[in-house]
């Protein structure tokens, strides 16, 4: 079964594959309020790599859940974000940082925009 929600190729076939399911982590009432927005924006608006009904095609649904859950998938998800997250806020990097940032896609060289893109824009 293919897992590749949103492939950078375009020669996604809808016929072979279900719509995908996003799982995050619940924070709090403003924050999961500001996701499920955010997540509204993209399935209403797209972005400039994917029309919103590709989106929509691709991604069925975004469920939030409690850490509690421990969901294994979360766990490695905290080990990829959290330094991405430090990054964002601008807070000091740890270790974890060189190790996701030399992962990051890149596009002449740059992975801003590319690689990691900040979503939604100032």
């Amino acid at each position: 079964m293919k897992t590749l929600f949103l492939d950078e190729s375009g020669d996604h076939n809808a016929q072979e594959t279900q719509p995908g399911l996003i799982v995050a982590e619940r924070r709090d009432k403003a924050l999961d309020s500001a996701l499920l927005a955010s997540w509204r924006n993209l399935r209403e608006s797209g972005t400039s790599y994917l029309r919103p009904a590709a989106i929509r095609d691709r991604v069925a649904h975004l469920r939030l859940e409690s850490k509690g859950t421990g969901i294994a998938g979360l766990e490695l998800a905290d080990l990829v974000v959290s330094p991405i997250g430090r990054f964002v806020a601008g807070k000091p990097p740890r270790e974890d940082w060189a190790i996701v940032e030399s992962r990051l896609r890149r596009r002449e060289g740059a992975y801003l925009g590319a690689g990691l893109v900040i979503l939604p824009k100032e």
